[in-house]
């Protein structure tokens, strides 16, 4: 593996481990209904998808787990409980996820983290876009941030358009864009993909664990 792998990894490994995970977005009287038992879960994933070739970087450093079907967010970092440092879901409305995966040319793994939202605007990873507000159902106020999307070292044009919109609980959106980059000596097409995912969970199936859980 290249020195500037390794680096990157590196830097990868930081930001995930330091983000903060106390603050947390608290419901008010005018949410109780929608939240009493329930918290909002939004998910922006990013994809690049490379044409057959050698990985371009490899990465490797997910902590946690959705599983859309239970509807279980599993964290591999332990960060749900009391105390510094954890998400207290007796009292956090929303929490963030963002990962990115590579495949093909551009790369090989994921990474992931999770967040809690201790206020607004938030800003996502990469600068794609701002949670401007959530209102009382859930509905999340998105709008996009920086022309263009740096991962890692490969530029692309933000793919989410420039406006402000709105994402409902249980919505799901894609947006995705092409270019040519010069990789190893060979020209190759990338693709980037966002998705943006919103629902709501149930406080209790968020939960501290591990990849050999079930």
């Amino acid at each position: 593996m290249s020195s500037r792998t390794w680096k990157v990894l590196a830097v990868c490994a930081v930001v995930l481990v330091f983000s903060s995970l106390s603050g947390c977005v608290q419901g008010g009287s005018s949410l109780e209904g929608d939240f009493a038992r329930e918290l909002l879960f939004f998910e922006q994933w990013v994809r690049v998808e490379g044409e057959a070739g050698p990985p371009y970087v490899c990465i490797d450093f997910p902590t946690y787990r959705f599983d859309e079907e239970k509807k279980m967010l599993v964290s591999f970092q332990g960060i749900f409980g009391d105390g510094e440092g954890k998400v207290n879901l007796a009292v956090c409305d929303l929490i963030v996820g963002e990962g990115t995966a590579l495949s093909g040319s551009a790369g090989s793994g994921a990474v992931s983290d999770l967040k809690a939202v201790d206020g607004f605007p938030f800003t996502m990873g990469y600068g794609a876009l701002v949670i401007r507000d959530m209102r009382d159902d859930g509905t999340l106020i998105l709008e996009p941030l920086n022309e263009e999307l740096v991962i890692f070292d490969l530029v692309f044009p933000n793919p989410i358009p420039g406006r402000a919109f709105a994402l409902e609980p249980g919505e799901q959106l894609e947006y995705r864009v092409t270019r040519t980059f010069l990789l190893a000596g060979r020209l190759k097409k990338l693709t980037v993909t966002v998705v943006l995912r919103s629902t709501f969970l149930d406080r209790g199936n968020c939960i501290n664990g591990t990849w050999g859980m079930p």
